[in-house]
């Protein structure tokens, strides 16, 4: 490994230290007081991501937080400086510069996670805050997978970029759809939801100098494109997942409207999510 490649892969390994001394931190929190159960990560059914490290995460903005709300900042001005931060980390990552890029991603990303605890803790709750947000968030994702796009615009791995973000498009459109239709809990099944598409994309260009370091020339073009690949097939198969899903409990629910007794593939369907989560 050359001075170059350590050099590049000191801002990683220094975030990283600091990362896994909150996780330090967290474990023993959790071990005297017992890990917090978020109902937004209770109601959240499996992921590649336990909700240990889940409740880890949303514990390390807790401090961002309470500054927001003694500060008076609303949940719509961090919503909008979520999309800001994640354009500037749309455009690092056009431009090839895929560590910074990647973990500002994350952290602009990962402010979702404040607006909606913060209109929470201050009663500032709105249909159209909650409208605005998941407006932003879709702009937001399709910024980054831009900027990727962009960034390997002369390799096949474009064509995963913009496949990655066709289909991370077709989870948001199908949940949407099947909750405005009556579908419920049937419209939130699958794995690959956007906190998962979110931390695949963000840590694979966060880690891209380790893959470059470790196989040389190329290594982080390759281990990009791999993560990009398995965001758009697990995507794919999480949004033909949720239409199956959804089109059953749909059926089910015009069986039952027509006077019907309640019907057995509404029953099969509520045993799956029961299972399944969302």
């Amino acid at each position: 490994m050359t001075g170059s490649s350590l050099g590049s892969l000191a801002p990683l390994l220094a975030i990283a230290v600091a990362l896994f001394g909150t996780l330090l931190v967290f474990a023993a929190r959790c071990a005297l007081l017992g890990r917090p159960h978020t109902p937004a990560v209770e109601s959240r059914g499996p992921s590649p991501f336990g909700k240990w490290l889940q409740e880890w995460w949303i514990w390390l903005f807790d401090p961002l937080v309470r500054l927001c709300v003694r500060a008076g900042v609303g949940p719509d001005a961090i919503t909008a400086s979520s999309a800001v931060v994640v354009a500037v980390a749309a455009v690092l990552l056009a431009t090839g510069d895929l560590p910074t890029g990647g973990w500002i991603y994350l952290f602009g990303a990962s402010l979702d996670l404040v607006d909606g605890r913060v209109a929470r803790a201050t009663g500032r709750a709105t249909r159209a805050g909650a409208f605005l947000d998941s407006t932003l968030d879709r702009v937001a994702e399709l910024l980054a997978f831009g900027g990727l796009a962009v960034h390997f615009r002369g390799s096949q791995i474009l064509y995963a970029a913009l496949a990655a973000a066709f289909a991370s498009v077709l989870v948001s459109y199908a949940r949407a759809r099947g909750e405005s239709l009556g579908a419920g809990e049937a419209a939130r099944v699958g794995g690959m939801q956007r906190p998962e598409r979110i931390a695949f994309t963000g840590l694979a260009c966060v880690l891209s100098p380790l893959a470059e370091a470790w196989a040389g020339p190329g290594g982080a073009r390759t281990f990009v494109g791999a993560a990009l690949t398995a965001v758009a097939v697990l995507s794919a198969g999480t949004a033909l997942r949720r239409a199956v899903s959804i089109h059953g409990a749909l059926s089910a629910l015009e069986r039952t409207d027509r006077g019907g007794s309640r019907a057995p593939t509404l029953r099969l369907v509520e045993r799956r999510d029961a299972r399944y989560g969302p």
